[in-house]
């Protein structure tokens, strides 16, 4: 059975889970701040620590003006994770995201924080809050 907010259907076992959550403030002057959440599997024979820096390592190649903010390992919901914050240029316009990927079984769970601009401390502090809220089931 394949659990979704709205439900539950049953999947064929052959098929993964390429499903992306995608969550808008709605408050007045956040435009362009998103929080998605997406999943990807970890290729064969690759341990979670060498496909999160294969990740990284992708970010500082291909995306224009890529800056480093902070990168640490931590934990979400007990699992072992990596928070990857980092700016980028799209369209003249600077943008500041955080990554934390987490190690969910075979499946990297990629939580990502965007706002234009810079994330201001108040802002970096809800996430924080916000991470912590996040409760995973074991996996499938």
């Amino acid at each position: 059975m394949y659990q979704m907010q709205e439900g539950t259907f049953s999947l064929p076992v052959e098929w993964q889970d390429k499903t992306m959550n995608v969550f808008v403030s709605a408050a007045t002057g956040t435009e362009g701040v998103s929080f998605v959440i997406t999943r990807e599997r970890l290729p064969w024979g690759m341990k979670f620590g060498e496909y999160v820096a294969n990740e990284i390592g992708k970010f500082a190649k291909k995306v224009p003006d890529y800056a480093e903010v902070l990168s640490t390992d931590t934990t979400v919901s007990g699992r072992p994770a990596r928070t990857h914050e980092f700016t980028w240029t799209n369209n003249q316009a600077s943008i500041h995201q955080q990554l934390t990927m987490v190690e969910y079984g075979q499946v990297v769970l990629m939580l990502t924080f965007t706002v234009p601009g810079s994330l201001s401390e108040t802002q970096r502090q809800q996430l924080q809050a916000l991470m912590q809220t996040v409760q995973l089931r074991d996996p499938i």
